[in-house]
């Protein structure tokens, strides 16, 4: 799979984290986001989670919000996802 940010690095000479500020998420058809590079849960609701970044916070809402799996730096999230904010 083609991965624009990994391109530039490797065009650049340039460190990732200056592309994609230390994180990355994404968004599979409104069923399932993805999060790398969380420091934490801040708040945990079968509507609304909120993850801490190591650089900002990602707010997913939505209904029957589950965490699949996680580990040391990332998060899967399932459910109807409805709003994804990343500040």
């Amino acid at each position: 799979m083609y991965d624009f940010f990994e391109e530039i690095v490797n065009l650049s000479g340039l460190p990732l984290d200056i592309f994609n500020k230390g994180f990355r998420v994404v968004n599979l058809s409104n069923r399932t986001v993805f999060i790398e590079g969380f420091v934490n849960i801040v708040s945990f609701e079968s509507t609304e989670i909120i993850i801490k970044l190591k650089r900002g916070i990602v707010k997913v809402q939505g209904e029957n919000l589950k965490i699949k799996n996680m580990n040391l730096e990332t998060i899967l999230i399932v459910g109807s996802i409805t709003n994804l904010e990343i500040s």
